[in-house]
């Protein structure tokens, strides 16, 4: 039965090395990937009941839209007219009108810009953002007049320079190039001993029950769900990110050449349907107050605000929702006032399904799979990107009861955000594994301990020598994050001696574990274990943390380690690399 079936399939269809494949046609064309023969039949193109059903189209798409009863395609940002249409859609770009006329730099606009057209043909048509010098103009869904008609786009936001806002507008393949707002002269919002960089702003947001074995993404995020990793349910993540009307505290980073005041700004975009979990638009406000900074100062304080109801952002599947980037999908974007010279940037609010641990859907040196740990980035008072847990915290555990992916430790006692215990320059093979069960009190995974040194263990045993692990020092196990032994995330890496000492002043953490626990990164004390006995100590758990650099130093073998001290001043001092302490990945 097979082989009759087979027959006519390899008739039919010829496929050459260079991937040229004809369907009736022996020998297909060398410039087209797919050549059909026939001289009787069609190209039956996929039947969609309307454009709205596909998700994240891209440029290049083909289908045939049920509703109007005729073919379209995606291109340039947007569904065209139906290809048949003797009128067809059309902007009149020059009967463009703003209302207001004319903006202010750094004052805030709130007014419409209305664009008639023609061709139209009732048909639906989705909301799109569209942004320029500060100001994001707006256009809510809704459907085409038959025939002529308009379109009106709330524009909001507060220009950062004196230049033209000016908008290119891509609506149902017709496009208004340059659609200009005449911005006049105000005051810069910028000192000129200050610049404000871009930065960015992840909110988790995940909802998948079949994640592994997880692969490595190669194309961009989309908000497609699900997406089957291999068809087996797995236990199921489910966590809800949202910004609320009351507001989070976020950190911008900065570059200073003196003292100064930063005065305070704001501004307001919108947020589509179809990027939040309730399918409602939302308005998303960026904001600073009024602040003083000197030339040490790393970072600003500003505040991410939903307008008018919690934006609860879409969920997202972890095969599908990080992208080869894993930057995950893009919600919102606000173009702020850099310089004293005008110059615009870019803070980007993002969502993600969380950054996969290491081994996330692997199994370690027991066999089994335990790292099934999700983070989060978070930019810090440094202005770099971190994770905001230590490694192996429960907060990231799909398979615990505590996971919460955008939970950070409550205090310094929050032994749920603990982690892992790594011995330095050891891979995450099973032997720093900790379950908590106070904020004094723990149990290894795999408590056995060996006396035996060993550069490449293949069990989960901890190697108590008091000094070093290994029987072959290497000062570079955790140097980057393409070492085969680093514990971090893809693109992320243990920190070095000086961004330990860089975050140090930054975050201004003055003493004692309760200023280190109220950073942004939220530092917990989970103590350490034991260099020769494995145990954990007593004495340091929930009163002292210790966190590796992926650097050597010191006495050999060492490695630098950043202690959070009960009460006294914090600081970078060197230990054994058989000491198990805690990692806080950076972004590299």
């Amino acid at each position: 039965m097979k082989k009759k079936l087979l027959l006519p399939i390899y008739i039919s269809i010829s496929s050459f090395s260079l991937a040229q494949v004809g369907i009736n046609q022996p020998n297909p064309n060398l410039s087209a990937d797919l050549e059909l023969g026939s001289t009787n039949k069609s190209l039956l193109l996929n039947r969609i009941p309307n454009t709205g059903v596909i998700n994240s189209p891209v440029n290049g798409m083909l289908i045939y839209d049920v509703s109007e009863q005729c073919v379209k395609a995606f291109q340039g940002g947007a569904w065209s007219q139906c290809f048949w249409k003797e009128s067809p859609f059309a902007l009149v770009c020059a009967s463009a009108v703003f209302n207001p006329s004319s903006a202010t730099q750094n004052v805030a606009y709130s007014g419409t810009l209305t664009i008639p057209y023609t061709g139209g043909n009732g048909s639906a048509y989705a909301a799109q953002t569209f942004q320029s010098n500060g100001l994001t103009a707006t256009l809510n869904a809704g459907n085409f007049a038959t025939g002529n008609g308009s379109l009106q786009l709330n524009v909001l936001g507060t220009p950062v320079t004196t230049s033209p806002a000016v908008f290119s507008i891509t609506v149902n393949g017709s496009t208004c190039s340059a659609i200009s707002l005449p911005v006049n002269n105000g005051t810069p919002v910028v000192p000129s001993t200050i610049t404000i960089n871009e930065g960015i702003y992840f909110i988790g947001s995940v909802l998948d029950s079949d994640y592994s074995p997880y692969t490595e993404p190669t194309g961009p995020a989309t908000t497609a769900r699900p997406v089957a990793a291999d068809g087996v349910p797995d236990k199921l993540a489910d966590y809800q990110g949202f910004i609320s009307t009351s507001g989070l505290d976020i950190f911008i980073p900065v570059t200073t050449t003196g003292s100064g005041s930063l005065t305070g700004w704001s501004s307001i975009t919108t947020v589509p349907a179809n990027l939040t979990e309730d399918g409602i638009s939302r308005q998303l406000m960026l904001s600073w107050s009024t602040q003083s900074y000197d030339s040490n100062t790393r970072s600003i304080k500003a505040k991410l605000t939903a307008i008018g109801g919690t934006l609860n952002a879409r969920k997202l599947d972890i095969n599908a929702g990080i992208g080869n980037d894993y930057l995950g999908v893009l919600m919102a974007r606000f173009q702020f006032p850099s310089n004293n010279s005008g110059t615009s940037k870019n803070y980007d609010v993002r969502i993600l399904p969380g950054i996969p641990d290491r081994k996330f859907g692997e199994t370690d040196n027991s066999g089994l799979r335990e790292h099934n740990f999700l983070y989060l980035p978070v930019q810090a008072e440094d202005g770099y990107t971190w994770l905001n847990n230590n490694l192996g915290a429960d907060y990231t555990n799909i398979d615990g009861t505590n996971f919460s992916i955008a939970q950070q430790a409550t205090s310094a006692q929050d032994y749920k955000a603990y982690g892992s215990l790594f011995q330095w320059g050891r891979k995450p093979d099973g032997h720093e594994l900790v379950k908590w069960t106070g904020p004094s009190s723990g149990t290894p995974v795999y408590p056995t301990v060996t006396s035996t040194a060993n550069d490449n263990p293949t069990d989960t045993r901890f190697i108590g020598t008091g000094g070093g692990w290994r029987i072959n020092n290497d000062p570079t196990l955790w140097q980057t994050s393409i070492k085969p032994n680093n514990p971090c995330p893809r693109g992320f890496t243990v920190p070095s001696k000086s961004q330990l000492d860089n975050y140090l002043l930054a975050a201004k953490l003055g003493s004692g574990i309760n200023a280190a626990a109220a950073s942004k990164l939220k530092l917990p004390a989970a103590g350490n274990r034991d260099s020769s006995f494995g145990t954990i100590s007593s004495s340091y758990a929930g009163s002292s943390g210790f966190y590796w650099s992926g650097e050597a130093g010191g006495s050999s073998p060492s490695a630098y380690i950043f202690q959070v001290s009960q009460f006294g001043t914090h600081g970078v001092s060197s230990s054994g690399t058989a000491q198990g302490s805690s990692v806080r990945c950076i972004k590299e």
